[in-house]
C-alpha cells in the first residue's frame, strides 16, 4: 500500500514537474520533530512550493501564511492523515513569506519561510514610472504626489521587514538605521526600489 501511495506520487511530481513553467521546491513536513524541511528556501518567481509528508502524520498540523509580501494571496492548509497529501503554493508576488504550523507554532516552534526572487526586480530610479527621492534619504522618501495610496512594505537586505502601510506625499524612515533597504510598491505590478538611509 505504502510503496503504490509512493508510486503515485512519484507520476503525480513527475505530471506537475513537466506541466509548470517554473522549478518545484519540496519542502517536507516532518511530523516526527515538528518541523518543515528545509525551514527556509530561496526560490524565483515563477516556481512552485510543494509541501510534502516526510512521515505519516500522527497529529493535525496547518501550512499558515503568516506575514507575506502585499497583495500576496494567503494560505491554510489544513495537514493530516492521510499522509499522501500534499499541498502546492504558486507565489506572484516577490519578498518574504512567513508561515507556521498554528498548533504548534509555540509549543514547538514549527515556523518556515520562503524567499521569492525576481529577475531584473531591483529597478534603476531612471528605468520605472516611479522616481524615488531623496535617496539617499534621511527622514523621508517620496514617489510623488501622483503616487499615493499604494501599498509599500521596506526590507533590510537581510529580508526583515521594518515599515509597511500606504504611499502617501512623504514616506518617514526616521527609526531607520542608517544602510540600505529595499522598498516593495504595489501598483499594476510590483515594483522594488534599493535606497539608502543616512
Amino acid at each position: 500500500m505504502k510503496s503504490l501511495r509512493n508510486l503515485y506520487l512519484f507520476i503525480l511530481f513527475i505530471m506537475l514537474s513537466f506541466s509548470a513553467k517554473g522549478t518545484i521546491h519540496i519542502i517536507n513536513v516532518w511530523d516526527g520533530y515538528f518541523q518543515f524541511v528545509p525551514t527556509e528556501i530561496t526560490i524565483q518567481l515563477g516556481d512552485t512550493i510543494q509541501w510534502l509528508p516526510l512521515d505519516s502524520p500522527a497529529a493535525v498540523h496547518t501550512i499558515t501564511s503568516t506575514d507575506i509580501p502585499v497583495g500576496a494571496e494567503e494560505f491554510d492548509q489544513i495537514w493530516q492523515t492521510p499522509a499522501d497529501t500534499f499541498f502546492q503554493y504558486v507565489p506572484q508576488y516577490v519578498g518574504v513569506y512567513n508561515y507556521v504550523c498554528t498548533p504548534h507554532e509555540i509549543s514547538f516552534n514549527m515556523i518556515g519561510s520562503f524567499t521569492v526572487e525576481g529577475a531584473n526586480t531591483i529597478k534603476e530610479n531612471s528605468l520605472s514610472s516611479f522616481i524615488l527621492s531623496p535617496n539617499p534619504a534621511t527622514n523621508y522618501i517620496s514617489f510623488g504626489d501622483e503616487n499615493t495610496g499604494l501599498p509599500y512594505k521596506i526590507f533590510g537586505l537581510d529580508g526583515k521587514e521594518y515599515l509597511s502601510g500606504y504611499t502617501e506625499k512623504e514616506i518617514d524612515i526616521s527609526s531607520l538605521q542608517n544602510e540600505a533597504y529595499l522598498i516593495q510598491i504595489i501598483s499594476t505590478k510590483t515594483e522594488i526600489f534599493r535606497f539608502i538611509k543616512q
